[in-house]
C-alpha cells in the first residue's frame, strides 16, 4: 500500500487532469502557485486538511476519496458519475443568472402590456432589468463561494452586488423625485471591509 502522501498526490493529479486544468489554472483557484501544486502532485508536500476539503468540494468528491488509494482505473471511473466538473458548475451558475433575467423580462413585458405604451412615464417596469444586475451578482457570489471556496471572484462579485444595488436604489429614488446621492457613501466602508476580509483570508 502506498504512503498517504503519494496516494493524495496521485488523486490530486488525476482529478486535475480530469477537469482539464493546468497546474497554474488550478493553483489560481485556491490562491496557490503552480510550484506549490506541483509539490502536492509529487507528494513532497501535503496540503492542509482545510485545503484538501476545499479541493474535494471543488471537484465534487469526498475528502475520503482524495485520501483513499484506488487500485485501478475502474475505481476512478466508478466515481466519475459523482464528480461535477468545473465547467458544469459554471453552466449551472449561468443558468441561474439566465433565469433571473428571464424573470426581469417577464415583469417588464407584463408591466408594458398593462400600461399600453413604452413612452408612458408611468411605465417604470424597466427597473426590473436594473435590479436584475445586483440579483445576478449576489447569485454568482453564492455559487462561487459554494463551488470555488477561496476564489477571489466571490469578493469581486460581492463588490459588484453592493455597488449595483446602491445604483439601482438610487435610480429608483431619482424616478420618484428623491436625489439621495449619499447612499453611495454606504458602499465605501462596505468595499473596505471586503478588501480587508480578502487580505485576512489570503494571509491565513
Amino acid at each position: 500500500m502506498e504512503k498517504l502522501d503519494q496516494v493524495i498526490a496521485t488523486n490530486l493529479t488525476y482529478l486535475r487532469r480530469r477537469a482539464k486544468l493546468t497546474q497554474l489554472e488550478f493553483g489560481e483557484k485556491f490562491n496557490y502557485s503552480d510550484k506549490t501544486v506541483s509539490k502536492w502532485e509529487m507528494g513532497t508536500v501535503i496540503p492542509s486538511v482545510e485545503t484538501l476539503k476545499q479541493i474535494a468540494d471543488f471537484y465534487g468528491v469526498s475528502l475520503d476519496y482524495i485520501c483513499t488509494q484506488h487500485k485501478s482505473s475502474k475505481d476512478y471511473e466508478s466515481e466519475k458519475g459523482k464528480v461535477v466538473k468545473p465547467q458544469e458548475k459554471m453552466i449551472f451558475m449561468a443558468l441561474f443568472v439566465t433565469i433571473i433575467w428571464f424573470i426581469a423580462a417577464v415583469v417588464y413585458a407584463v408591466g408594458y402590456m398593462r400600461n399600453g405604451t413604452i413612452d408612458s412615464l408611468k411605465n417604470i417596469w424597466w427597473i426590473a432589468f436594473l435590479y436584475a444586475v445586483p440579483a445576478s451578482f449576489i447569485t454568482l457570489t453564492y455559487f462561487v463561494n459554494r463551488y470555488f471556496k477561496g476564489s477571489k471572484w466571490s469578493y469581486i462579485f460581492f463588490s459588484g452586488f453592493i455597488w449595483t444595488f446602491l445604483a439601482s436604489v438610487f435610480t429608483n429614488l431619482i424616478i420618484l423625485g428623491n436625489n439621495y446621492w449619499f447612499l453611495f457613501l454606504i458602499g465605501i466602508p462596505a468595499q473596505a471591509a471586503i478588501i480587508l476580509l480578502r487580505k485576512l483570508r489570503k494571509n491565513n
